[in-house]
C-alpha cells in the first residue's frame, strides 16, 4: 500500500519557484536535499559534455529510474533549458512513481504554469496536453490537483492547455475565467483547442454561448471560433471500403475517403454527418487503421487530395451512395442547439 500524500504536496496554495529556497524544502518531503539534486545533475551534464553533446537535453539528464532523484534533476534542469524532451522523460518517471512523487511532480507542473518563465509554461503546457490531458486513466488526477494549485488570476497557461480535457471536468474553470476580461485570450485559446486540436472535448452548445460572452481580440481566434460554434465543416468524399469479412469488429460501419473542402479542418469525437440535410450517420474513428489482410471491396471514386480514411457508423449497404458527396460534419449537439436559436 502506498503511503498517504504529504499535506506540505497536496495543499490548496501555489507552489513555490523552482529551485527557490522553498522548493529546496519541499524535497524534504520526497526524502533527498537539493545537494543531492544539485550534485547528480551536474554529473550528468558533465558525462553529456564528454560524450560530445554540445547542448545536453533531458536525454542527457534522465538517470534511467523512477527516483525522487531523477524527477528533481529533471525538473531543475527544465527550469533552465526548457524543451519537451526533459518533460517527456518526466513522464517516464511518473510511469513508475507512487502516489508521494506524483503529488510532487504535479505540484511541479503547477509551478512552471505560475511562475513561468514563459518558455517554461509554454513547454509545460505542451506537456500537459500530449502526456497527461490526453489520457483518460490519470486526466482527472492531474487536472484536479493543478486547479487546486495555479491561482485562476494566474490560470492563463492552464486554460491554453484544456483543449483534450474533458469538457465536464473544465467547465467550472472556463466558466469562471469568462468572468476575468484579463483571461478572455487565453480562454478563447483554450475553447479553440477543444475544438481544433486532435483530442479535443467539447460541449459545443455551451462553448458557443460561452464564446458570445468574451472578448476575443485576435482575429484569427475569432474567426476560428465563429467558424466552430455557428456551422459544420465541409469535407469532400471519394472512395469507399467496405469489409466483407467475418472478423471485421463494426458490421455497421464502412470506410470512407475523406478531405477538409473549404473549412478550417477540426477534430471532434463521433461527429454527425449530413448530406442533402439529412442526418446520414456518424464518423467513429478518424484516420482508421484497416488492417488490409481482411476481405474487402473497394468502391473507387474521384481522386482526392489530403485525404483521409475515415470510420463512418452507417448502413454498409448505402456506401456507394457516399461516393463523391458534399459531407457536412457537425459537433454533437451543435445542429439541434443551432436550429433552435
Amino acid at each position: 500500500m502506498s503511503s498517504p500524500p504529504s499535506p506540505a504536496l497536496t495543499a490548496s496554495t501555489a507552489p513555490p519557484p523552482i529551485g527557490s529556497a522553498a522548493w529546496d524544502h519541499e524535497l524534504v518531503a520526497l526524502g533527498i536535499d537539493r545537494a543531492t539534486v544539485d550534485r547528480e545533475l551536474d554529473e550528468a551534464l558533465v558525462a553529456a559534455r564528454e560524450s560530445g553533446s554540445a547542448e545536453p537535453d533531458g536525454h542527457d539528464v534522465y538517470l534511467d529510474d523512477a527516483s525522487p532523484e531523477t524527477a528533481a534533476v529533471l525538473v531543475l534542469f527544465h527550469q533552465t533549458n526548457p524543451s519537451y524532451s526533459a518533460l517527456m522523460y518526466l513522464r517516464f518517471v511518473w510511469n513508475g512513481a507512487g502516489r508521494i512523487l506524483r503529488d510532487w511532480m504535479v505540484r511541479q507542473f503547477a509551478a512552471m504554469l505560475v511562475h513561468g518563465p514563459e518558455p517554461v509554461a509554454e513547454s509545460a503546457r505542451l506537456a500537459l496536453n500530449v502526456d497527461y490531458f490526453e489520457d483518460h486513466r490519470i486526466v482527472d488526477e492531474v487536472f484536479d490537483q493543478l486547479l487546486a494549485q495555479v491561482p485562476l488570476a494566474q490560470s492563463q497557461w492552464l486554460l491554453r492547455a484544456g483543449g483534450p480535457l474533458p469538457w465536464p471536468r473544465k467547465r467550472s474553470l472556463f466558466l469562471a475565467a469568462a468572468e476575468v476580461p484579463a483571461l478572455h485570450a487565453s480562454l478563447a485559446e483554450g475553447i479553440a483547442a477543444s475544438f481544433y486540436r486532435v483530442y479535443g472535448d467539447v460541449d459545443a452548445p455551451e462553448a458557443a454561448e460561452l464564446v458570445q460572452r468574451i472578448d476575443i481580440a485576435d482575429d484569427e481566434i475569432r474567426s476560428a471560433l465563429f467558424e466552430a460554434t455557428t456551422g459544420p465543416m465541409l469535407m469532400r468524399t471519394g472512395s469507399a471500403i467496405v469489409v466483407t469479412d467475418a472478423r471485421w469488429a463494426y458490421p455497421d460501419s464502412f470506410l470512407l475517403e475523406m478531405a477538409v473542402a473549404g473549412s478550417r479542418r477540426r477534430w471532434s469525437a463521433r461527429p454527425e454527418l449530413v448530406v442533402d440535410g439529412q442526418l446520414r450517420g456518424r464518423l467513429m474513428h478518424w484516420s482508421y487503421p484497416l488492417q488490409r489482410e481482411l476481405e474487402h471491396d473497394v468502391l473507387r471514386g474521384r481522386a482526392l487530395e489530403k485525404a483521409g480514411w475515415n470510420r463512418i457508423e452507417a448502413y454498409p449497404a448505402d456506401a456507394a451512395d457516399w461516393i463523391d458527396r458534399e459531407v457536412e460534419v457537425w459537433p454533437r449537439k451543435l445542429r439541434e442547439y443551432l436550429s433552435r436559436r
